[in-house]
Formats: structure tokens, C-alpha cells, sequence
């Protein structure tokens, strides 16, 4: 095809128009990088948590519980964990009397919960849905700008707090942690059982709304073993974990 001189001036115009027109390019990111960028938008929230809350200090304990999530971390395929740190916050108050989780990683869970808490399988699926929320990015979609992201803009704690899940976000964790606690070899019932005994665990008001969204989270809970193989000999209460009770005994506070 030949062009004239006209033609030929024109034309590289109109292929700059069209280039700058054309929508950007967005680069897919691995799980490595997505779990990065993840962990540095919600590091300002993860460093208010740890001022704002007092952690039980005995090592032991939490040695216990960060090989638990990391073995429940490390069991995801596409979203691998493989730094999650567990603690332990004192729940003092009503705020606190639940489990948060930061990707980086860390999950933080109530003194309160643990006392009462005695089959391990229900332990691990309490770190598991918390894990689920993070291989889902519910906190970080949430603060999705760095202006979000700020400490004081967004509320960690009450009714407005940024972890009050949704049944959509709930239903998705239920999911990915049922799954996680299968490939970590623990019983996958303690999803169902630890929500089924929430309000006891928790410290929970049991009015009638809560006990629909427990309803609910028991039904997606069951749902979500649906297909799954029973285990052979899947943990359920371990030697370590027995341990771990007894210590626990010893704590103030």
C-alpha cells in the first residue's frame, strides 16, 4: 500500500492518539508479590494493633501456636503463607474478645478463647478462617488506597471496626480455611463445632441476630467438608497440644 507525503505526516499522529488511548497494561502480580504489597499497605494498622494491645509474653505458647499457622499457612497452594506469626492479646474488654489477622502475617488471638477452647482441631480453625481472610484479602481490599491505610482513619476496634466481616467475606474464609485445615491434617469438623460454641468462646452477646449469622456460619462450615475425604487419624487433641492447655493454666490475667 502506498502513502502519500500528506498521509505518511498524519499517520504517526493518529498512532500516538490511539496508543495513549488505549487502556494500561495491569501486571498481574504472583502470590509472592501480591502477598508484599499486601503486607505493606496493612503495615501501618498491623503496627497500631501491637501498640494498642497487651500480649501475653510466654514464648512457649506462642512458639506452639505459630508452628500451628504455619503449618495451616504453608498448606495453601496458590496463596502460600509462609511467615505467619501467632500471638496471644489479653480481652479485658469486649473489643478485643476476638481474633484479628494482618497480612504480613499475623494473627492475634484472645486469652479468653484459649481457656476455654479444648480440642486443638477447633484451635486450628479458629487460625485457619483468620488465615482465609488473608489468602482472600478482605483487609486489604478494604484499605485499598494508602490514604485508607492510615492508623486513625481506619477503626480497629467497636461496631465500625474494619473486621466486621460480611456473609460474603465470611462464606469465602469458611472456604479457604476448611480447606487449609484439611491439607494441615486437622479434623475439619472443629470449623462447625468452634462457631457452634461462638458466644461461649468469644464472650459473644447471644441475642437473636447474632445467633443467625452463628446459624449461618455453621451451615457454610458444613457445607464447605462437603467432598472431603475423611482423614486418617487427623488431629484432633495432640500431646502438644495438651501441653499447651496446661501451661496456659499457669497465666494471670
Amino acid at each position: 500500500m502506498c502513502l502519500n507525503r500528506k498521509t505518511r505526516g498524519v499517520l504517526p499522529f493518529l498512532l500516538l492518539i490511539f496508543g495513549c488511548a488505549s487502556p494500561p497494561v495491569t501486571k498481574v502480580l504472583s502470590p509472592v508479590e501480591q502477598i508484599a504489597v499486601d503486607s505493606k499497605r496493612a503495615s501501618g494498622l498491623a503496627d497500631e494493633f501491637r501498640k494498642k494491645v497487651r500480649f501475653v509474653q510466654v514464648p512457649r505458647l506462642e512458639r506452639f501456636l505459630t508452628r500451628m499457622g504455619t503449618r495451616l499457612g504453608l498448606a495453601s497452594k496458590d496463596f502460600p503463607l509462609e511467615r505467619v506469626e501467632v500471638r496471644i492479646h489479653h480481652d479485658s474488654t469486649a473489643d478485643l474478645k476476638r481474633p484479628f489477622s494482618f497480612p504480613g502475617t499475623l494473627v492475634s488471638i484472645p486469652l479468653g478463647f484459649l481457656r476455654k477452647v479444648e480440642f486443638e482441631n477447633e484451635l486450628a480453625a479458629v487460625i485457619a478462617l483468620e488465615l482465609g481472610h488473608v489468602v482472600n484479602r478482605h483487609l486489604s481490599n478494604r484499605v485499598a488506597s494508602d490514604e485508607d491505610a492510615v492508623p486513625g482513619k481506619v477503626a480497629l476496634f467497636g461496631e465500625e471496626s474494619v473486621f466486621e466481616w460480611g456473609r460474603d467475606e465470611r462464606e469465602r474464609s469458611i472456604k479457604v480455611g476448611t480447606e487449609l485445615l484439611y491439607a494441615a491434617g486437622y479434623d475439619v469438623r472443629g470449623m462447625a463445632s468452634m462457631f457452634q460454641q461462638e458466644t461461649g468462646f468469644f464472650g459473644i452477646p447471644d441475642t437473636e441476630s447474632r445467633q443467625k449469622e452463628v446459624e449461618f456460619n455453621v451451615r457454610e462450615a458444613q457445607r464447605a467438608k462437603i467432598g472431603l475425604l475423611p482423614l486418617v487419624k487427623p488431629v484432633v487433641r495432640s500431646s502438644e497440644f495438651i501441653q499447651f492447655k496446661r501451661e496456659l493454666g499457669r497465666i494471670r490475667g
